[in-house]
Formats: C-alpha cells, structure tokens, sequence
C-alpha cells in the first residue's frame, strides 16, 4: 500500500512559512532603514522632531521582534518539511499569534476608519472603508485559519509521528 511521505499539506505549510518568514525578515529591515532615515531627517532638521509619531520611535524594537519571529518561521519551517515535532508546535503557536495580531490590527482599522470617515468623510465612505478592512483581513486571515487547521490535524500529526516512528 502506497503511503505518502509527506502530505502536500506539510509542503505547503513549510514553504508558505519560510515565505511568510522572509517577508516578516523584509518588513523589519525596511523598518529599521525608515527608522534610520527618520533619525537623520529629525537631527538635520530639529522642528520636524515635535512632528514624528510616537509609533516611529518604536521601530527599532519592532524590528528586532519581527527579526525574531521570521527566524522563527523560517527555520520552523524547513524543520516542519523535514517532519520534525517541535516545528509544528512553534508554526501553531507563531500562527496563532499572527492570527490575533491581525484581528487587533482589524479592531484598530474598524475602528480608525470609522471615527475618522464619520467625521470628515462623504456619506457611505465610513460603510465603504469598513467593508474594504474587512475583506483585506479577510484576505489575510483566512490562509492562517487553514493552516491552523491543517497543523492541528491528524493528516500533519500522524506524518509526523509516523517520521518518529521511522527514524527509531
């Protein structure tokens, strides 16, 4: 009987987290070159200080952390492909992370958008916007969904304890 080495589920899932990886490692160096940019700009320029959001100020932090957890899921990421245990522990939980740190970002954009449009928006725009959050998140929310059920399913446990059982 033919039994797949490694379910196309445990492929997908690995890729998509190195991607997903890469482009967290992307987002932080292009956050730390803004926050160096800003640096200058503010010291050449001293009036601009008072004008820099507070949020700006943090992106060095940010940085460092989003360096963290793409190296996180980059070397969960191959480990997961190569079916070892504790990748998929750290996939779920870097997963579940990224999945609440979206709905924040969600509550945070409905919530933006929706002062802001009601406020000094044509009639329909607040509705508009909130919809287009809804769907961007959507967009972003849904694939982590999947693969939180695909991590948390017999298909990935069973390749994995079945790669156990082989390598003993």
């Amino acid at each position: 009987m033919y039994q797949e080495k490694r379910p196309t589920c445990v492929t997908v899932i690995g890729w998509a987290w190195i991607i997903i990886g890469g482009l967290i490692l992307f987002s932080a160096i292009m956050s730390l070159f803004s926050s160096f940019m800003i640096g200058e700009m503010s010291q050449t320029h001293p009036e601009t200080q008072a004008q820099i959001p507070t949020i700006l100020r943090f992106f060095p932090l940010i940085a460092a952390i989003q360096s963290i957890v793409a190296i996180f899921g980059i070397v969960s990421g191959i480990n997961f492909l190569k079916l070892k245990a504790w990748s998929r522990d750290v996939l779920e939980i870097l997963s579940w992370i990224l999945l609440l740190l979206l709905a924040s970002f969600g509550i945070y954009w409905e919530y933006g958008w929706i002062s802001m449009a009601s406020n000094h928006a044509p009639e329909g725009f607040d509705i508009m916007g909130a919809v287009m959050g809804i769907v961007v998140i959507g967009i972003y929310g849904v694939p982590f969904a999947i693969i939180l059920k695909y991590l948390r399913g017999d298909k990935v446990k069973d390749a994995i304890i079945g790669n156990a059982e082989h390598h003993n």
